[in-house]
């Protein structure tokens, strides 16, 4: 989809980029593109749309209430500056054309580019210095999309897919795969390396179909990444399971092999019925198969994974073995199936709708008690101090913060009842190798500390009381629990430490 009403942007216009949604790692890629791009040609981009002189809105398709979000921005760019061009990019000019162009009919000037067809904001654009298929972004903060990959060096390695997905309105936008090339990629990779960053993330509608258009196999593209000197981490988002399971014996050593911190394999449902009518070619029982051979050979590896709820005429048993299979996965994430244009019916009534969204958050909230692994190097607690503690004056602050005397107490017993435990047990077994080896308190943490080992390496875990404020990688109704250790990724075998020692600390806290 390339339509456009025959402008073009003047050198050194003033440009409001606007992402009308919080989606998938790639389209907030695109959007940072789409920044990039914009001034690396000589551009201004501008945070007032009143102030530009043409707005480019990136769109999300997946679901009507995306959808909804990029109609509400285009009528807000419209009345902040009605003579402005308007520039729609992404899925949704694929999926809803006709709906968009109603929208922009009042505008003096407006263009639809969709996700195969973005080297057309050069025909709009009168850049000089680099093209849009040229601009490698890092991901920007204010684009990102969901929050496992904030933070991530994104580099877009395909689009399309394959799949005839009776749910999914994204293919029609990104048709067949296109790959970029492993050179490419690898370019790619040292000018994020050489740009300081260590997380990079390979991005992709689907990565199991990379190079099938190359005649080549994602097999190939891993193997390359993982023989990358240095010690930059890699992930992927997401893989197709079908393709995914046609080369498992492959890609085990590869993603066990110490590269790579986490993978998106999204299985959508826990009922092989309901896959059926999806028309996702592949079983549960063996999709379960591949996950656990995968963890037992790299169990560091964070496999994620999504669920979509409501699609078809899905039954309570239906869910409730969806609820069940999230268990075998790090990271489940859900939505609630809406039909888009082109794709399935939905037979479920929103009562029941809303029943299991209830569901779901109560899962949701017992695995958040028992912590997550975060996918990504974590820095200390940048905390308010809590309401417990006092400040000294500035000459004395070395000495750390005055704790209330309460407060002291109940850390002194806490750290006294770990360390009892320990010295009539020792060092005690959490998983993944990991074993809580001491206790102590920390004035200037203002803390209990629990400190993990797994050989030579360490791991401090900081508690307080859940009453303190704060931000926390877990809280329970007793305990707030954070990394204390500097530069640190929560791998699946510290994950499944913290998770044991929440539970313990729930048993043991009072």
């Amino acid at each position: 989809m390339r339509r456009h009403t025959g402008f073009v942007v003047p050198a050194g216009a003033k440009v409001y980029v606007h992402q009308a949604f919080r989606c998938c790692p790639f389209a907030g890629m695109v959007t940072s593109q789409v920044h990039d791009y914009v001034e690396h040609n000589g551009y201004e981009v501008v945070t007032d749309p009143a102030a530009a002189e043409v707005h480019v809105i990136n769109t999300c398709g997946s679901d009507a209430e995306q959808a909804q979000l990029t109609y509400d921005a285009i009528g807000r760019v419209r009345q902040a500056a009605p003579g402005a061009p308007v520039v729609i990019t992404g899925c949704l000019a694929s999926i809803e054309p006709k709906r968009l162009q109603a929208a922009l009919a009042d505008a003096p000037h407006s263009a639809l580019l969709d996700t195969r067809s973005m080297d057309g904001l050069d025909e709009l654009f009168a850049h000089d210095t680099i093209g849009f298929e040229q601009v490698q972004p890092s991901l920007r903060n204010q684009y990102s999309g969901t929050e496992f990959s904030t933070g991530w060096y994104h580099i877009g390695v395909s689009t399309g897919c394959f799949g005839k997905c009776t749910f999914c309105a994204i293919r029609q936008a990104t048709g067949r795969p296109r790959s970029s090339t492993i050179d490419k990629v690898l370019a790619d990779v040292q000018r994020g390396v050489d740009s300081g960053q260590r997380d990079i993330l390979l991005v992709s509608t689907d990565v199991s179909a990379w190079g099938a258009d190359l005649g080549l196999t994602v097999v190939d593209l891993l193997r390359a990444v993982a023989a990358f000197p240095g010690e930059a981490l890699f992930s992927a988002e997401a893989f197709e399971p079908t393709l995914f399971l046609e080369h498992l014996d492959a890609l085990i050593p590869v993603l066990a092999s110490g590269r790579f911190a986490f993978i998106g394999l999204p299985i959508q449902s826990g009922s092989q019925r309901i896959l059926d009518q999806m028309r996702r070619l592949y079983t549960v029982p063996a999709l379960l198969d591949a996950v656990a051979r995968l963890k037992a050979a790299a169990p560091e590896l964070v496999v994620r994974t999504d669920f979509m709820y409501g699609f078809g005429d899905e039954t309570d048993e239906d869910f409730q073995q969806s609820i069940e299979v999230s268990r075998h996965f790090d990271i489940p994430s859900w939505n609630s199936y809406q039909e888009r244009p082109g794709t399935a019916k939905r037979l479920v009534s929103d009562e029941a709708l809303v029943t299991r969204r209830s569901a779901v958050m109560e899962e949701l909230r017992r695995r958040s008690h028992l912590g997550w692994p975060t996918i990504r190097r974590m820095d200390p607690l940048a905390a308010e101090v809590p309401t417990a503690f006092s400040s000294r004056p500035v000459e004395d602050q070395q000495e750390g913060p005055v704790i209330e005397a309460g407060y002291a107490r109940w850390m002194a017993e806490l750290a006294q009842r770990f360390t009892q435990l320990l010295g009539r047990k020792g060092p005690v077994a959490l998983g993944g190798g990991w074993a809580l080896a001491q206790a102590s308190t920390h004035a200037q943490q203002q803390a209990v500390i629990l400190t993990l080992r797994r050989g030579a390496d360490a791991l401090d875990i900081g508690l307080r009381r859940a009453d303190q404020p704060g931000q926390y990688m877990a809280r329970s109704d007793r305990m707030a629990m954070w990394i204390v250790t500097p530069g640190v990724r929560l791998d699946a075998g510290q994950d499944r430490a913290v998770r044991a020692l929440t539970t313990m600390l729930e048993l043991r806290a009072g």
